[in-house]
């Protein structure tokens, strides 16, 4: 008695409704029923589904004010479908939610499952508005799809909680353009890779976000600043750890739960799915530095101090010197010009004397291009948000190639430093044409290494600059020819042993922690942008583009200077040859036109890239 009654007003109600559907006040779709000669009605359609929609249930759903013809618009005629002859096919979801069906028909539950939109939205007839809350996507979800795994996770965990910033599976897989890849990682790893990491940043790079949740602010930019993240920033995901590798894509539990892949516990059999050999020294690495912290990374937190204390000193000094050098040169060139005096040592131009011998200059052909090899493959690594920086490691073949050009490169600027510290070792004790015992001849003219005259010469060089005296007197070699050398042992030492800890890290951490390889990426990373920095502007300037020589100085190409270089440049070296009878011993020929060509194409190919990179440096720290 009482369905009856409730029958009778559901029908009632629904009288009125179609009324008002039928007068296209609501209705998004009129069907005219051939037969009758008017539009079908929702009530016609009741009368014989009634035990199949509810009339008050679909009249307060979102369809509600859409006639059953809306969705059923094969239906035309009542008749024929009385008797069977016109069955209705799917309804047509399409015709209002075009934008869903265009992005559904490309997912992966069309296209692979061949699931049809009512498979999720079942009770279609009373589907009422969603309120935002995410528990139902879940509920939703999980209802196919396996549930251990994310309901068990924190973020699951932070919506059944009530905290409707979390993620749930629609924050990460979208509504309704969920891509075949999320089901098929393994098909498709370097999409899969991508996604997830830039879906997970895309919440954890909020500030605001993390911050009303109580989480961390630095983890999305903490993790770019590692290995992993640089390669990632360049696109290249497969190649790296991701963020579903380490915290995995949907148990993603805190650190201090034991069953977290990233709880002390499990970091060793984590860590191992890439790194064979890791063991307890090796999970010490911080895969998230946060190098501002001085509380909690005091040891990063100096590094970089140290790192870039030194860089800022150096390169200041140095291009401080190098601004009164060129106002200073640039003066007394001009002066010499207009007064005549620029071709009074005509006989000396004739002159030509041994600056270099093949060795050395062999050396430094090959050490520079090992320095441009290292650059051209290190420096993307530096700035992977650059557009550049892509388009280096695009064209080298990739972060593989060019990291085995780079570590190739730094196998040939290796040999170089021992060749010269070989050849320091003869100099000091072997070397039976030079006069004196090892400190004498460590402290001779002959040495690269500094001595009480260095300093003298810088202090009587900055007088100069600003006219207060003469400008000193120079040996073989100039204080900041010593800078350069003494420089690369440095770099050399800084470098090559942060580079090796970051080649073997597995091999490295049997006897260091990994916070290590986070120290040895910051120094391998500063002291290689302060030697290109300083290469590229401060040497350049000192052997080239001083006025003197510019646009460029030949001498370490064809190893020879001019009579007059030799005197006006290094005149204690001139007086002491002289005095010796050593000058003609160095005497020498002009160097050949094929040799001053090769020597002129190699010269001004270096500079020419040199100073490109400083542009593009420059540009990568204006866009930061």
């Amino acid at each position: 008695m009482k369905r009856s009654v409730f029958s009778f007003l559901g029908l009632i109600s629904f009288i009125l409704f179609s009324f008002l559907s039928s007068s296209n006040l609501f209705s998004k779709t009129l069907t005219v029923d051939v037969n009758l000669k008017r539009p079908l009605i929702t009530v016609d359609c009741l009368k014989c589904h009634e035990d199949d929609v509810s009339p008050s249930g679909f009249a307060n759903s979102v369809h509600g004010q859409n006639g059953c013809t809306s969705c059923h618009v094969d239906i035309f005629d009542l008749e024929k479908h009385e008797e069977g002859e016109i069955v209705p096919g799917k309804p047509k979801c399409g015709l209002c939610h075009q934008q869903v069906c265009k992005e559904y028909k490309k997912s992966v539950h069309k296209v692979l499952a061949h699931m049809d939109c009512w498979a999720c939205h079942k009770n279609i007839h009373t589907l009422t508005k969603w309120d935002g809350n995410k528990k139902a996507i879940i509920m939703k979800c999980t209802s196919c799809h396996e549930k251990k795994k994310y309901v068990t996770s924190g973020h699951a965990k932070a919506i059944i909680a009530g905290n409707n910033d979390s993620a749930a599976c629609s924050d990460c897989h979208g509504l309704h353009n969920t891509k075949i890849l999320h089901s098929s990682v393994y098909k498709y790893p370097k999409q899969a890779r991508e996604f997830y990491t830039r879906t997970c940043n895309k919440c954890h790079a909020n500030k605001e976000l993390m911050e009303r949740n109580n989480k961390t602010v630095i983890s999305v930019a903490s993790y770019k600043r590692t290995y992993h993240g640089k390669v990632q920033e360049l696109g290249y995901p497969t190649h790296v750890a991701g963020c579903a590798d380490c915290h995995t894509s949907h148990s993603i539990l805190p650190k201090n739960d034991p069953n977290s892949p990233i709880n002390e516990r499990n970091l060793i059999k984590n860590c191992s799915k890439c790194h064979l050999k890791a063991n307890k020294n090796f999970v010490k690495y911080f895969a998230h530095p946060d190098f501002k912290n001085k509380n909690k990374y005091p040891l990063l937190f100096w590094t970089v101090v140290a790192m870039d204390a030194l860089i800022i000193s150096v390169l200041i000094f140095f291009w401080f010197h190098t601004f009164l050098w060129w106002r200073k040169s640039y003066w007394e060139k001009y002066k010499r010009m207009i007064s005549g005096e620029a071709n009074k040592d005509a006989e000396l131009k004739s002159m030509t004397f041994i600056r270099f011998k093949w060795r050395d200059r062999i050396l430094h052909f090959v050490m520079m291009m090992s320095f441009f090899g290292l650059a051209t493959t290190g420096l993307p690594l530096k700035y992977p948000n650059s557009g550049w920086a892509r388009v280096i490691i695009g064209f080298l073949g990739g972060p593989d190639v060019a990291g085995f050009l780079h570590r190739t490169s730094a196998i040939f600027l290796s040999a170089c430093f021992f060749i010269v510290v070989g050849l320091g070792i003869h100099f000091l004790f072997f070397n039976k044409k030079i006069k004196g015992n090892w400190k004498e001849r460590l402290t001779g003219p002959d040495s690269f290494w500094f001595r009480k005259k260095d300093f003298q010469d810088l202090a009587q060089m900055i007088r100069w600059f600003i006219d207060m005296d003469d400008p000193p007197k120079f040996d073989r070699f100039t204080y900041w020819e010593k800078f350069d050398i003494m420089a690369v042992f440095w770099g050399m030492m800084a470098i090559g042993i942060s580079g090796a800890v970051l080649w073997w890290p597995e091999f490295t951490s049997k006897f260091l922690p990994g916070w290590v390889f986070n120290i040895a990426e910051i120094i391998h990373s500063e002291e290689a942008l302060l030697a290109i920095v300083f290469i590229f502007t401060v040497h350049f300037f000192n052997t080239h583009f001083i006025p003197t020589k510019f646009p460029m100085n030949y001498a370490i190409f064809t190893g020879r200077i001019t009579g007059e270089e030799l005197i006006e440049e290094r005149a204690l070296q001139y007086e002491r040859l002289k005095e010796e009878g050593k000058l003609e011993e160095v005497k020498t020929s002009y160097p050949d036109i094929l040799t001053n060509l090769i020597s002129g194409i190699i010269g001004f190919a270096a500079l020419t890239v040199g100073l490109i990179f400083i542009v593009l440096i420059a540009w990568a720290l204006f866009k930061h």
